[in-house]
């Protein structure tokens, strides 16, 4: 006894006198083309009785492998900082022939951990870029002994995995002597809220003080003025950032103030900042000086025009992709390793017209 023939989709089509794409589409359940419900019926009972079995499509067919998919966890993405990241992320994978998946956690420890638990589920998953530091550094320190990950951030001699960094001392300490080669005696200081695990904005306070200090200027020649987390939480989700430099210049400049210079914790309080003086009709940088942190595009634009400090943005990204991809390929991969890989890029302050000679 021979072997039943298989039943086509143009067997179908010379059964329900129908041609062959159509029976294919309706098969294939096509929803941006129409048949009426008695043809649809039609066709699919004439599958059925002659015996048609749809082929299955294997996983390489219907979605790209796990071991093949980066996730690129970051707090938001209306800062340029990180959309910069995202995409110079997504364009180095695609490179490689990976694809990314951007989780947006708002920081939120909660949202975190939900990536985090799924993650734990599909090891296979080729790797993690953090874009900024986790609420639960133990726990993605043990992950990485069977996941690539790699930290893009300030220097955190806890972390023990790949880790991609500028120390958040330097690029303050180059906007401090700037300011201070300008004449600049006393400034302030704006951040988005203080936090243990959000060090980089202390030690950026920090570094501008201690410069300072070596050029013999006292504690009170940097203010520091910071948002409550409460007062944080409440702003847009889109704005927290600008709306933080904003907010709290309007209020420094309606207390008063004997600081000449403001700075920014990155560019986009640097941006509010500069919103602030403009609407209370201040000039810059005949009134204030403004500086910022991450020379994001807009920061060059010709009536933003801000003094900032380049620390290699887009090249952080393509180099934590490098890395994931290396140990992704490796036959090392889910074993322990003997070394893991600290790059640091140092930065460089870009001058702009936002700073000038403190007015006194």
């Amino acid at each position: 006894m021979g072997l039943k023939k298989k039943v086509t989709t143009k067997d179908i089509a010379d059964h329900v006198g129908l041609s062959q794409s159509a029976v294919s589409m309706i098969l294939n359940n096509k929803t941006n083309v129409s048949f009426s419900d008695s043809t649809r019926q039609k066709v699919l009972d004439a599958a059925k009785e002659l015996g048609y079995q749809k082929k299955k499509k294997s996983i390489e067919q219907t979605s790209k492998p796990l071991s093949k998919i980066i996730l690129s966890m970051c707090p938001f993405l209306s800062n340029h900082d990180y959309t910069s990241l995202v995409h110079s992320i997504t364009e180095r994978a695609h490179d490689y022939g990976y694809l990314t998946f951007v989780a947006p956690t708002l920081r939120n420890p909660s949202t975190e951990q939900y990536y985090l638990d799924l993650m734990k589920n599909n090891l296979d998953t080729a790797g993690i870029v953090y874009l900024y530091p986790t609420s639960f550094l133990p726990e993605v320190n043990d992950m990485s002994k069977q996941i690539p990950i790699v930290n893009i951030g300030d220097k955190n001699d806890e972390i023990t995995f790949d880790s991609i960094h500028v120390s958040s001392s330097k690029p303050a300490r180059l906007v401090a002597e700037h300011l201070i080669s300008l004449g600049h005696r006393k400034i302030t200081y704006i951040s988005t809220p203080i936090s243990d695990i959000e060090r980089s904005r202390s030690k950026r306070y920090d570094a501008l003080v201690a410069t300072f200090k070596e050029h013999g200027f006292g504690d009170d020649c940097v203010s520091i003025r910071s948002l409550s987390p409460g007062e944080y939480n409440l702003l847009s989700p889109n704005m927290l950032e600008y709306s933080s430099g904003y907010n709290l210049t309007k209020q420094i400049l309606e207390e008063g103030t004997d600081s000449t210079a403001f700075v920014g914790y990155n560019d986009m309080v640097a941006f509010g900042i500069l919103d602030a003086l403009y609407e209370l009709k201040y000039k810059v940088p005949n009134d204030f000086s403004v500086c910022g942190f991450d020379n994001i595009p807009m920061a060059d634009m010709n009536r933003i025009s801000l003094t900032t400090v380049e620390h290699s943005i887009e090249a952080k990204g393509r180099e934590a992709v490098d890395i994931i991809v290396r140990i992704s390929d490796s036959k090392t991969k889910n074993q322990p390793r003997s070394f893991v890989t600290k790059l640091e890029f140092e930065p460089f302050i870009v001058k702009r017209k936002s700073t000038g000679r403190a007015k006194f």
